[in-house]
């Protein structure tokens, strides 16, 4: 019975070692933040149909990782423990970095973040944002001085107080690294002014180049593939000639007539399809999108012809359930469209205003509007992915401005949506305003909570989109929002402010953190807000956005910790 131990014995440790060898060099996991992941949610998501779901839309995984495994597994060694270290304090938001990029986007538009493996630590070198910057030069100019149209950092986590987990070589610990920055202009006057999509590998990335009439009106859809160390801060590198170990950018004219003012791409990750909006009421399909040169489906339905011109298409976003998509435009109509036939299903009129681009519950096949009603007032309206209405929620009175933007939803909803809450904001009475409403079933409640102000000024102040993270690192308050707005902030003067809210036990009764932005009261100076991280890790629990910082007139990429981390 001995010598059979003694042999079995090398066999079970070579197993040990082998498992062991394999979890350690387990393909790494990517997640991608960019403005379509907060547009289409999965609720209820668990281990047992996480695999169907993710198959269908990846973007499944994102609600996963930040809304459902924490409930389900067991912590690793490098995840976050919301307890034993320490007290956090709720203070103002400190700024980590700000690097100068120029020109102004509005709140409609969002960085992208690139994060290398959610199941390591935060990657200083393979995690990376790509900021638009509204910027135009010489197509094909390239070297000094010439204009960025999109730039992208690493060596994010850097920052004072605490120092960050990645030093650079040039500023140890204040500034992240320039990873590659380029003049991707391809017309007179074209710039990168809408939200970029990343590839899931994050080797890619696509974007709209738009010239929003500078000479003759012009849209085109670009897929770039960067190189690292191409470009500069203080001049734009052009994109390779694609050959090998080069940068390579594609380009593929959707429109020679019209431009495009709001409508950022939306990528069917399943099908390598990519659905894009231009201001004279075309709805393009581009397919393939990151596995090869793109082209645009002509016939069979596409473009679809929404509305006659001039209509200013916003960002679609389609659901991989009910194969529909959702896409408003600045005439106040909602359409539901077939993504196979490019068929009008629907054309649902909402506002005589423009309403905020769609967000799809995917999960529970409701769809969330955002805007401003015929009496002026503060609106949700919530419809089945048919286009049935099934319940509009009347806010206060906007008044000084009646853009709205869209809302977030709380960690309780991706468990259960009756256990949840939808938050949206708007300019109340002239007042940055918060609002939310609750759910019986997956159907919104009659009334609503708020609005609680956001702002002590009558002037007008409106709110950027709602951003949610749910971070278990955090010993208290671990449910946030943040959303900018562009003046008027409680004890900022005519400036505007970057804002957090607690709302890990419901509605908030006050603002949790805010940092003063240097905006003096100019409209829509904030960008659109993405999140990261929920790591413990010194400043690697960040928020990016674009604005302008405090004594700076420069628009700036800026990095804010979640929280103060200390």
């Amino acid at each position: 019975m001995r010598s059979d131990r003694l042999a079995v014995a090398p066999l079970l440790w070579v197993l040990v070692v082998s498992v062991a060898a394999a979890q350690e060099f387990a393909p790494p996991e990517h997640l991608v933040h960019d403005w379509s992941t907060r547009h289409v949610i999965f609720a209820g998501l668990t281990p047992e149909n996480l695999a169907a779901s993710v198959a269908v839309d990846p973007r499944a995984r994102h609600s996963w990782i930040n809304h459902g495994r924490h409930r389900f597994e067991p912590r690793r060694d490098h995840e976050p423990v919301p307890v034993g270290r320490g007290r956090r304090h709720h203070e103002r938001l400190a700024t980590d970095w700000q690097m100068p990029i120029t020109a102004a986007v509005g709140p409609r538009v969002f960085p992208a973040k690139f994060g290398f493996d959610v199941n390591a630590a935060p990657d200083c070198a393979n995690d990376y944002v790509i900021f638009p910057t509204n910027n135009s030069d010489v197509p094909g100019a390239s070297g000094l001085n010439v204009r960025i149209s999109l730039v992208g950092f690493n060596n994010l986590y850097t920052g004072p107080g605490p120092t960050g987990i990645c030093p650079t070589a040039t500023s140890p610990a204040t500034q992240p690294s320039v990873l590659f920055a380029y003049n991707t202009s391809t017309a007179s006057g074209g710039k990168a002014d809408q939200s970029p999509v990343l590839s899931l590998d994050g080797k890619k990335f696509a974007f709209v180049e738009s010239n929003d009439g500078s000479g003759s009106d012009y849209t085109a859809f670009h897929v770039l593939t960067w190189k690292a160390g191409e470009g500069s801060l203080s001049g734009a590198a052009a994109p390779g000639d694609c050959s090998v170990g080069n940068s390579c950018m594609t380009t593929l004219v959707l429109n020679s007539a019209r431009s495009d003012s709001r409508s950022s791409p939306f990528v069917d990750y399943a099908h390598d399809t990519a659905y894009v909006g231009d201001d004279g009421g075309m709805l393009h399909k581009v397919t393939p999108v990151f596995g090869g040169t793109p082209v645009e489906l002509i016939g069979n339905g596409w473009p679809v012809q929404l509305h006659s011109p001039p209509d200013q298409i916003q960002s679609p976003v389609y659901d991989s359930v009910s194969g529909q998509i959702f896409v408003t435009d600045n005439l106040g109509t909602l359409y539901v469209v077939n993504a196979v036939s490019g068929a009008i299903l629907k054309a649902i009129p909402v506002t005589n205003f423009t309403p905020s681009d769609p967000i799809v519950d995917s999960t529970n096949q409701t769809v969330f509007v955002f805007g401003t009603d015929s009496s002026f007032a503060l609106d949700v309206w919530q419809y089945d992915t048919s286009g049935t209405l099934l319940r509009n929620i009347r806010a206060g009175v906007l008044a000084g401005s009646v853009n709205v933007y869209t809302g977030a939803f709380d960690n309780n909803y991706f468990t259960s949506p009756s256990s949840g809450m939808l938050y949206f904001a708007g300019s109340v009475n002239r007042v940055a305003s918060l609002c939310a409403v609750g759910f019986t079933g997956t159907t919104m409640n009659a009334s609503f909570l708020g609005p609680l102000a956001l702002s002590t000024s009558s002037t007008t102040s409106t709110p950027t989109p709602l951003t949610e993270i749910f971070n278990p690192s955090f010993s208290t308050a671990n449910d946030r929002l943040f959303l900018g707005i562009d003046a008027n902030c409680t004890n900022s003067g005519t400036d505007g402010c970057i804002e957090s809210l607690d709302i890990s036990n419901g509605f908030p009764s006050g603002i949790l953190n805010s940092l003063t932005l240097g905006t003096n009261g100019t409209a829509f100076s904030v960008s659109g807000i993405i999140v990261d991280n929920v790591s413990p890790a010194a400043q690697a629990s960040s928020i990016y956005f674009e604005s302008f910082p405090t004594g700076n007139f420069a628009q700036s990429a800026i990095k804010l910790t979640q929280s103060g981390l200390e």
